[in-house]
């Protein structure tokens, strides 16, 4: 319980129910709408992101995980007080508590899903443990249940009406509480006035929120997104069904669990624990529908088929007829206690270790989660309009440091967010979100019309909006590499959220002309890469500081994949080679590398007709590596390089097999010095290019102007004469007349 609950508090909706709380508790009922500029509509679940809120403004930082810390302490309590029963002390239990708290450790913390894990565990077993005992009636014409009573039913409505306001799960929970219900008048442990009071509550309670009866159909449709989204665009999203996304650790453990259950109908003897009634087996198909439904409902399944399997397998008591008041308790089975525990501890640490909990283990926030860089890139410039945010985790960021930023000149309004995917789902505009991202993606501009009928393009919709600003993560490559050729120009380089603003934008220049600057300089001039050191904020998961973790390899991958969508090929190269040396192993820093040494042989190929053999070898992988799916398109045009056998110039082949390996292995500058010896004399006129892209690479300029100018005494053949040319007018674009026909010689990141 102490590495589940040491874990970063995260989640890509933290910073929009911290938004959405800090709006209600400066007096907004309707906190999405003062947030949202194509939000008008009530929420029900208004106050979910309060309590999260408060926590930060009086604990800062640090009260999420304080949150987080007293679950090893309540569960230390609950162990404590049946140590005596044991009921709940077998090692099944102890191993489904463990495995369910693995599973459920990114949902721990207060925000909404929370409060629905807090609702699915208590209301169902509680309302059906209510009228578990049937007391004798006082006459035969009356009958009488611990439920009947006007407590049982202001605490349901009170319930009901909590959980409506903090969370939109709170349909699952009613609807377990109607099989609840349901069972327990059939086995005529309740009255169906009773029963129908019950509901009456319930149905009350749900509605005492903003949105009244209506918060009924928002819930459902915020547990079923395909209600109002079409099936398809929810692929590969947290709200697609579990047939159309990958399954992680909490899905298989979900389908282990469903195994379990399935398999107590027919295997474990109902001798052993309480036999399955039709609660069970209605209640299992509801959390099953809605669990296969929506990726998103897998932890409220998993919780629900945790709490039955424990129940079901609590130590058998005497009949209740007897009315006993000491029941017979199971007595431990033939193996020995140390025993038992030791296969537990061993399936437990397993399952740590398989869930990744060890290396994320720490106190703070997750650094997916740092905002600071997207404020800072945001400080320097005066927003106004509207922005638009690609997915959850941009939106909720910007929302959230958007009082901190300055003001906008006179006559603008505030800069507000358009729309949050999390709102998009439920009010039924997801589908129009991801068209224009696609369209965007794309560079889609002017308007088309769209195979259903739909007008495309992304200008109209943005200057009817007033779109100033475009927020993209840092994972959506796709998008940032679509923006290249557009007006829209980075405000950062290494944010998680990268923000675009429209070139000659007054309100942006100044932070445009530094980002400029600062493109030149990673990419064509002495810049090299180094992870950054832990700071001590709340965004360093640092081991409580005695064990720094600056960078992680899936941080260096991301800071790569922005670089090369930015056609930044030199800059990405110098952060996977650092990256490489930290974390070798790493299959995502190799294909990095790979797909950067593809990239720019195909721009030797536009620059000359053809690639140099440095790069054809670079990008040759040695071993068969996952990379993307256009490598057909690249082997075509690998076709059309003359072959090294083919030129009879052995003497560079050889060098250039011998240096490779070394440039792959430990980097441009290594490859330099084991080539030394090569560049000073008579070495061939492609081993001398080799050396200048390595040159280039590691920033040593006055080497690369030694190559450039050894280079230039040889009588160069096509395409070796173009790719030197082409290479020289990269970094060094002061030696030439940009009106002269440099033609087909691109010049990356000075057009």
């Amino acid at each position: 319980m102490v590495i589940v609950a040491c874990q970063p508090v995260g989640g890509d909706g933290l910073w929009w129910e911290m938004s959405r709380g800090r709006a209600v508790w400066e007096g907004h009922i309707r906190p999405s709408a003062s947030l949202l500029s194509m939000e008008s509509e009530a929420e029900a679940d208004w106050l979910g992101g309060l309590p999260l809120y408060v926590v930060h403004q009086s604990l800062g930082f640090n009260g999420g995980m304080l949150v987080r810390m007293m679950l090893p302490i309540l569960a230390a309590v609950i162990l404590w007080k049946t140590r005596r029963s044991r009921r709940w002390l077998f090692a099944p239990h102890l191993v489904l508590f463990g495995l369910t708290a693995i599973a459920l450790s990114a949902d721990l913390g207060l925000q909404p899903v929370f409060y629905d894990l807090v609702g699915i565990a208590f209301l169902p077993p509680w309302l059906h443990d209510r009228s578990r005992r049937v007391i004798e009636p006082a006459s035969t014409s009356d009958t009488a249940s611990p439920l009947s009573r006007p407590q049982t039913l202001a605490a349901v409505l009170f319930a009901f009406a909590v959980w409506s306001n903090l969370a939109a799960g709170f349909v699952l929970g009613a609807l377990l509480c109607l099989v609840a219900l349901l069972d327990r008048w059939r086995r005529k442990a309740i009255t169906l006035p009773w029963c129908m009071a019950v509901v009456t509550a319930i149905a009350i309670g749900g509605s005492m929120n903003p949105r009244g009866v209506f918060a009924w159909s928002d819930s459902l449709q915020t547990l079923l997104p395909f209600l109002g989204n079409p099936g398809y665009i929810l692929s590969a999203t947290p709200w697609g069904s579990m047939l159309q996304n990958t399954w992680g650790w909490n899905q298989l453990y979900f389908l282990v669990l469903t195994g379990i259950w399935i398999g107590e109908l027919f295997i474990r003897p109902r001798t052993r624990c309480r036999h399955v009634n039709q609660y069970d087996l209605l209640g299992f198909a509801v959390v099953q529908w809605f669990a296969w439904a929506s990726l998103q409902n897998v932890p409220l399944a998993i919780l629900w088929l945790t709490i039955n399997l424990a129940i079901r397998w609590r130590g058998p008591t005497a009949p209740i007829a007897t009315m006993d008041p000491q029941p017979a308790v199971l007595k431990p089975n033939r193996w020995s206690v140390a025993g038992q525990s030791a296969i537990s501890t061993f399936v437990l640490l397993v399952a740590i270790w398989s869930s990744g909990l060890l290396s994320s283990f720490g106190w703070g926030i997750d650094r997916r989660q740092d905002y600071r860089l997207l404020q800072n890139s945001l400080q320097r410039t005066r927003p106004y309009g509207t922005a638009f945010a690609d997915d959850t985790r941009s939106a909720a960021m910007l929302a959230w440091i958007l009082p901190e930023l300055p003001s906008p000149a006179a006559g603008q309004t505030r800069l507000r967010v358009q729309d949050i995917p999390l709102r998009a789902v439920r009010q039924g505009r997801f589908e129009k979100h991801l068209q224009l991202l696609r369209d965007l993606s794309r560079n889609r501009l002017m308007r088309y019309w769209r195979t259903d009928g739909s007008a495309g393009g992304y200008w109209l919709p943005f200057a009817e909006r007033n779109t100033t600003l475009i927020c993209l993560s840092n994972t959506n490559t796709v998008g940032i590499r679509g923006l290249e050729d557009t007006p829209w120009q980075p405000l950062s380089l290494d944010s998680v959220v990268i923000p675009f603003a429209v070139a000659g934008d007054e309100a942006y220049v100044q932070q445009m002309i530094q980002i400029l600057r600062n493109r030149e300089t990673i990419e064509y001039r002495y810049w090299q890469y180094s992870p950054p050191p832990s700071s001590g904020s709340a965004f360093d998961r640092d081991r409580f500081g005695q064990v720094p973790e600056p960078i992680s390899a899936a941080a260096v991958c991301e800071q790569t994949e922005v670089f090369r969508a930015m056609d930044l090929h030199y800059a990405a190269l110098r952060v996977v080679t650092v990256g490489r040396r930290l974390f070798p192993d790493d299959p995502c820093l190799q294909d990095a590398f790979l797909q950067c040494q593809r990239e720019l042989a195909d721009q030797e190929r536009i620059d000359a007709g053809a690639a140099s053999w440095f790069r054809s070898l670079a990008a040759t992988p040695t071993v068969p590596a996952s990379l993307p799916a256009d490598d057909a398109s690249y082997d075509f045009q690998a076709s059309f390089d003359p072959p090294l056998s083919a030129t009879g110039d052995s003497s560079a082949a050889e060098a250039l097999r011998s240096l490779v390996p070394i440039y792959r292995r430990d980097g441009a500058s290594e490859m330099l010095a084991a080539s030394s010896r090569m560049a000073a004399g008579n070495a061939p006129p492609q081993v001398l290019y080799g050396c200048l892209c390595a040159a280039l690479e590691s920033g040593n300029y006055d080497r690369a102007d030694q190559l450039i100018a050894q280079l230039k005494k040889r009588d160069l053949a096509s395409p070796l004469r173009e790719l030197v040319l082409a290479r020289e007018v990269e970094y060094r674009p002061e030696h030439f007349d940009r009106s002269r026909g440099a033609g087909s010689v691109r010049h990356k990141g000075n057009e």
